[in-house]
This record gives C-alpha cells, structure tokens and sequence, in this order.
C-alpha cells in the first residue's frame, strides 16, 4: 500500500485524530496493510484513551498512560457518556452477529512494534470486550514517531524497542 492510498482511504473523516496529513507527503513515511482474526493483536492495540495518574480517563494533553483496547475499560467509571453509550452500543450488536466482526482500523506504527489506533477505537473495545470473533484489515501508516505527526505519539516516544522472539504484532 502507498502512503496516497492510505491517505485517500482516511483523511477527510476516517481518521479523527490530530494527525498531521500535510506531513504525510515526505519519503519519511510508508503505509502496509494486513489482515487478521487474532482477539490478541485486537487486544493489544494501543489507544487515543489515557488513564491518569491517579486513575481514570484522562486525555493526551496531561502526564497519563495510553491504555491498550484490553485495557480500555480500567477507566469505564469516568468515560464521558457518549464513549459509554457508544462502546455499549457496538457491544450489544457484535455479541448479537452471527459472523466475525470485520473492523476496519487505521493504525501508527510504534518503536516497539506496536500500534496505536487512528480511529475506530470505540468498536474496537466493544468488539474486545464482546469477547467475539473478528476479522481485523488493519492499514499501517510507519514514520516518525512524533507529536509533531501526532501528538498522542508524544506517550509513545520513549518506548525502548523489546527484543527476542515473540516481540512483533502481526
């Protein structure tokens, strides 16, 4: 996949996230895409949700903890009540489907091999939290991890790189 591809597919509402597009035109930058069934790699996909220091939501702008999907619903109890009513609502109709939840997910590329969501977090929780089958086409943007692109991407920059097998997402 090319980087135009990636951003033909999300600007302009697919991704709602302060990503910087005018960036996106630099040799910096690559986009991949996969696909995959696997809750583990749907679990442990980094999120635009923070918990703070002393617990609860938070946002970016503050000293908090980006959570993963599995970890989203540590700071329930504080969710505005959009996010609860929208995560409730994916929730009830993918425990009702009768076929693996398809979700399309934008993504950044991390240090460490991880991934943080671009958008889609809010079905990406319910659908982990449905504890249902999924079918994940996941599109990977890779470049500089920055909050100059993005600035959630400042949570993630000091992330040392782990090592040893079993260390990629895929």
């Amino acid at each position: 996949m090319r980087v135009d591809q990636f951003v033909d597919a999300f600007q302009g509402g697919g991704v709602r996230v302060q990503l910087s597009w005018d960036r996106l035109d630099s040799s910096e930058f690559s986009a991949t895409h996969t696909v995959s069934r696997s809750t583990g790699l749907l679990g442990s996909l980094f999120t635009v949700w923070y918990e703070g220091q002393q617990g609860g939501n938070s946002d970016w702008r503050r000293a908090a903890h980006p959570l993963r999907v599995s970890e989203a619903s540590r700071t329930e109890p504080d969710w505005p009540a959009n996010r609860r009513h929208r995560v409730s609502s994916f929730e009830k109709e993918f425990v009702q489907a009768r076929e693996p939840i398809q979700l399309v997910l934008p993504t950044y590329a991390l240090h460490d091999g991880g991934l943080l969501l671009l958008d889609g977090t809010h079905r990406a929780v319910a659908a982990h939290r449905a504890s249902v089958p999924v079918r994940l086409l996941i599109y990977t943007l890779r470049g500089p991890v920055h909050q100059d692109v993005l600035p959630d991407l400042r949570h993630h920059t000091a992330r040392v790189p782990p090592s040893g097998p079993g260390t990629s997402v895929g």
